[in-house]
């Protein structure tokens, strides 16, 4: 029995940015410390932060005034801040932001895009934080937003609808790198418009219609490994937090490969039969996922392994 790790399996930048921020945050602090929503998609990470002092809020009317407070890794919209300012939380003061800078650089672009006269599209999981986050800096709860590559003809009718001379289209930075590809390759083929690709730099601006890969390195390094070690194994374990849109995302692209696949949250779920009389083991974990959970599940196929 062989067992193949993702070299890029894990925790992301971002995310320990943020953990490093929360911890730094309740160590700093003898009263308590909040954290407006999910700082991350992992349940065991928020278990482990709970203990040290941390309470999450998913309602801002539920963070008391004046309450030292840690902002999610996802991005937020700016009402979020106003409402926070309201209840005398602020930056420099009792505020901390733990937005990742990746998804901070969406915001910059898509502002930077619409301020550029475009209708700019989102492709993303409409519930997802990190979606709700960036369409507020576009056309807030009115930013268009496509779920999947098959939904490329809603696309091209919002364009007809609204007869648009500008269009961009930007996506979450969790998306499926091939999902990407397939949506604008179908929008292409269904449009009289030829979207192009322009820089995430947004140097040129001269193109009607374009598109801008703001899907981040280390969903695509993880994308990538995830799709070498596919190929190589008998069965595929995903390990990710049960919200988490890149473990998904992971999970999705082995099963397009045709191998066995199964996502799990901890180690205690795995099941014997999905390793036994397997050759090769293929293990990849999403950007929210701590070592020790890695870690765990590889033991426990080993446990497999030795008692068989």
């Amino acid at each position: 029995m062989e067992i193949l790790i993702a070299k890029h399996a894990g925790f992301c930048f971002g995310v320990k940015h943020a953990i490093e921020i929360a911890e730094e945050t309740a160590s700093e602090n003898n009263g308590k410390v909040y954290v407006y929503g999910q700082l991350v998609h992992n349940e065991k990470v928020i278990e482990d932060l709970e203990k040290k002092g941390i309470e999450f809020a998913d309602k801002i009317d539920d963070i008391p005034q004046n309450s030292v407070t840690v902002l999610r890794a996802h991005g937020e919209p700016k009402t979020t801040y106003q409402k926070l300012q309201e209840k005398s939380i602020v930056k420099g003061k009792n505020l901390n932001d733990a937005t990742c800078p990746l998804v901070t650089l969406v915001h910059k672009v898509a502002v930077k895009l619409k301020n550029n006269g475009y209708e700019v599209i989102l492709f993303g999981k409409k519930n997802h934080p990190e979606a709700v986050g960036t369409s507020y800096y576009i056309k807030g709860e009115d930013t268009f937003i496509v779920e999947s590559p098959k939904d490329a003809a809603s696309v091209v009718e919002y364009i007809k609808k609204n007869n648009f001379k500008k269009v961009a289209v930007i996506s979450q930075t969790t998306m499926s790198v091939p999902g990407y590809k397939e949506l604008i390759d179908n929008i292409n083929s269904l449009s009289e418009k030829n979207f192009e690709k322009i820089h995430l730099s947004l140097n040129r601006l001269s193109k009607n219609f374009v598109f801008v890969d703001t899907i981040c390195n280390p969903t695509k390094q993880r994308q990538a490994d995830t799709e070498d070690i596919a190929k190589k194994a008998d069965v595929m374990i995903v390990i990710g937090g049960k919200n988490s849109s890149n473990s998904k995302e992971l999970a999705a692209k082995c099963k397009t490969l045709n191998v066995e696949t199964h996502f799990i949250q901890l180690a205690d779920q795995l099941k014997k039969e999905w390793v036994l009389n397997k050759e090769h083991i293929g293990i990849t974990a999403g950007a929210s996922t701590p070592d020790i959970t890695i870690d765990e599940v590889v033991d426990r196929i080993r446990q497999v392994r030795d008692n068989r």
